[in-house]
């Protein structure tokens, strides 16, 4: 089963998440902000990564840029609700796997998480 870590502060965001993807047979990990999320990329292996860009402290981009230093074929999925063409820039150039708007709906999570995953 892929391994999922969803980085977001809002408790809402990350538990809809995480049911969403355990029901879709993901082990599902999450984090509310970026610090959390490095310390338990240093102690596990995830094989997705989706995290919100706007966080206090750590924002998203910090995330993905030391999350491809532990990892850094990891694939990344960024949700945000504050989307500008600034981060998706950046994302492109991170080589994110998918950029995704809040609100959401949950089938394209799913869809997104599993081409990231290559399924």
């Amino acid at each position: 089963r892929p391994r999922v870590l969803v980085v977001d502060d809002e408790a809402s965001i990350r538990d809809l998440l995480s049911k969403t993807l355990a029901l879709a047979d993901y082990d599902v990990d999450v984090a509310p902000d970026g610090r959390v999320a490095l310390e338990r990329m240093r102690l596990f292996r995830y094989d997705l990564l989706i995290t919100d860009l706007k966080m206090p402290g750590m924002d998203g981009l910090a995330v993905i840029h030391e999350a491809r230093r532990l990892h850094d074929k990891l694939p990344v999925i960024i949700i945000t609700a504050f989307s500008t063409e600034d981060s998706a820039i950046e994302a492109t150039n991170l080589g994110v796997s998918g950029y995704l708007t809040k609100p959401f709906k949950v089938p394209k999570v799913l869809s997104v998480a599993a081409r990231a995953l290559g399924e």
